[in-house]
């Protein structure tokens, strides 16, 4: 009978600890772009998805005050979509517009634009 706890040799040993050190960098490498993905970085805003018609009062129609999306700044005209010519996106919203359309996240191009030039 032999026995199974033999001595190992120096070389042995240290050939066993880099191939573990070598596969523990492969495993650290290969996972930490996923996670980077995965979490933003320090200091980066989260990007947010857009809102749900419902939670802004999205409405076809002009309001009262005839402000509709055609003159806010979130509006971008497309040339088709939901409203064929008439259709654009909204920076608030999911989904098609049109340029008649009107909700609470509406806010004048005028007066944007005005605030940017710094008047």
């Amino acid at each position: 009978m032999t026995d199974s706890t033999q001595a190992m040799s120096r070389r042995a040993a240290l050939t066993r600890g880099a191939t573990l050190l070598a596969a523990i960098a492969v495993t650290v490498v290969g996972v930490q772009p996923a996670f980077a993905e995965a979490t933003p970085a320090a200091g980066a805003k989260k990007k947010k998805g857009k809102a749900a018609k419902d939670d802004f009062y999205f409405q076809d129609t002009p309001d009262d005050s005839g402000k509709s999306c055609k003159g806010c700044i979130n509006f971008t005209p497309k040339s088709s979509g939901l409203f064929g010519a008439d259709s654009g996106d909204c920076a608030l919203l999911e989904g098609d517009v049109c340029v008649h359309c009107y909700c609470q996240g509406w806010t004048d191009k005028r007066d944007a634009g005005a605030k940017r030039a710094g008047t």
